[in-house]
C-alpha cells in the first residue's frame, strides 16, 4: 500500500473511531433462534464467495432462518462477474468507497440501516470498509474474528489461533453462535 493510501486509510480509521456508537447495548442471540441475520465478507475470489453462499444456504435449510442478507466487498475497481446482485446477496467494490475508504451509496446505507438480530463478519484480516459497516450497523449482536482493532466494534470475537481459512472461520463462528444462550439439555437424573 502506498504512503498516500495509508494516510487515507489512517484518516478513515480516525473517522470510524469518532463515529462509533457510544450507548449501544448488545443482545446476545443464538443463531438457531434468530430470524434476521446479516453477513459481511471480503471476496478474494470466486471460491470465497461460494463458501459464503453455501453457508447462507446451510443456515436457511438447517435452521430455517427466514431473512439472511450477505454483503460482499471486493477490493477491485469493478465487481467481478460472479458478484452481481442476486437474491440475499449484494456487493460493493472500490468505486463504492469515498476518499477515506469509507463505504457509501444506497446498498451500504440500506444494509447498515436494517436492524438484524445478528451480524457476522467473515473477514480474515482487518479491512476498513467492512469494519465501518460493522460499526455502523444497527444489528443487535455483532460477531467476528478476534483482532485488536475489532474490540470496540464487535460484541463477540472468535480467536482463530493463527488460522487463515475461511471455511474454518465459518465453522468456528457457527459453532459458538449455536452455544450462545443455548437451552441446557434436560438431565436424566
Amino acid at each position: 500500500m502506498k504512503l498516500f493510501d495509508r494516510l487515507k486509510e489512517w484518516m478513515g480509521i480516525r473517522r470510524l473511531l469518532r463515529d462509533l456508537p457510544q450507548d449501544r447495548k448488545p443482545i446476545a442471540r443464538n443463531i438457531a433462534l434468530a430470524r434476521k441475520v446479516a453477513i459481511v465478507y471480503v471476496v478474494e475470489d470466486e471460491t470465497a464467495h461460494n463458501h459464503v453462499r453455501n453457508y447462507v444456504k446451510r443456515l436457511k435449510e438447517e435452521l430455517g432462518i427466514s431473512t439472511i442478507m450477505a454483503l460482499g466487498y471486493s477490493d477491485e475497481k469493478a465487481l467481478p462477474h460472479y458478484l452481481h446482485a442476486k437474491l440475499n446477496f449484494d456487493a460493493i467494490c472500490q468505486k463504492d468507497l469515498n476518499w477515506y475508504r469509507i463505504p457509501q451509496g444506497n446498498t451500504v446505507q440500506n444494509f447498515m440501516a436494517e436492524e438484524y438480530e445478528i451480524i457476522i463478519d467473515l473477514t480474515l484480516s482487518d479491512r476498513l470498509p467492512i469494519q465501518y459497516i460493522m460499526a455502523k450497523s444497527r444489528a443487535r449482536f455483532k460477531v467476528g474474528r478476534w483482532s485488536e482493532s475489532n474490540k470496540k466494534i464487535l460484541d463477540m470475537m472468535i480467536d482463530m489461533a493463527g488460522s487463515q481459512s475461511l471455511p474454518q472461520l465459518i465453522q468456528q463462528v457457527h459453532h459458538y453462535l449455536m452455544m450462545v444462550n443455548a437451552k441446557p439439555e434436560p438431565s436424566l437424573n
